[in-house]
Formats: structure tokens, sequence, C-alpha cells
């Protein structure tokens, strides 16, 4: 697949915390690399997922993401703090 080449996919993105996971559906787009849905790109997944047996474009794989955030403490001082996310990926080609 060329790398600006994006194809579109339905997806199931699962996110797992420390409080639980949270499933998110839907439809969106991905080249060689990303995910892109609505509200954000999921940037070097692809890679992670592999073929499921018996299916010719469906795939399923998991990867983590860090996420820097940035907070006030007690003593207001400005604190940034990274965080790793954990992710389960499902996704069937639709064209």
């Amino acid at each position: 697949m060329n790398e600006k080449e994006r194809k579109k996919v339905k997806f199931s993105l699962t996110k797992f915390t420390k409080k639980g996971s949270f499933r998110f559906l839907g439809f969106g787009e991905i080249d060689d690399e990303n995910l892109y849905t609505k509200s954000k790109i999921y940037e070097d997944c692809i890679r992670y997922c592999q073929k499921k047996v018996n299916s010719t474009n469906e795939f399923k794989g998991s990867f983590n993401e860090f996420e820097e955030i940035e907070f006030e403490n007690d003593k207001h001082q400005i604190v940034n703090l990274e965080i790793e996310n954990c992710y389960s990926l499902w996704f069937r080609i639709l064209n």
C-alpha cells in the first residue's frame, strides 16, 4: 500500500486503564502506519496488527501509546507526567 493511500475501515478500539476499559467503535481510515478516526490519529499502530485466521480483510492487534499530561500539584507547581495507554485494536478493511 502506498504511504499516502488510505483505506476505509470499520474499527473497534479498546483502551485499558486503571479504572477499567473503554471501547470505541466507528469508521475511519488507515494507511501503512496509522489509524485515523474523527477525533484522533493513532500513530504507528497498524504494524502491530496481524491478519485474523480465515479472513482476508480483518486484522487484530495491541499497542501502547505514551501521552504527556500536565497538572498542578498540591504545592501549586505545574507537573508534567508521561503515562502509558494500552489498546486492543480490531479493524476490517471496507474498500
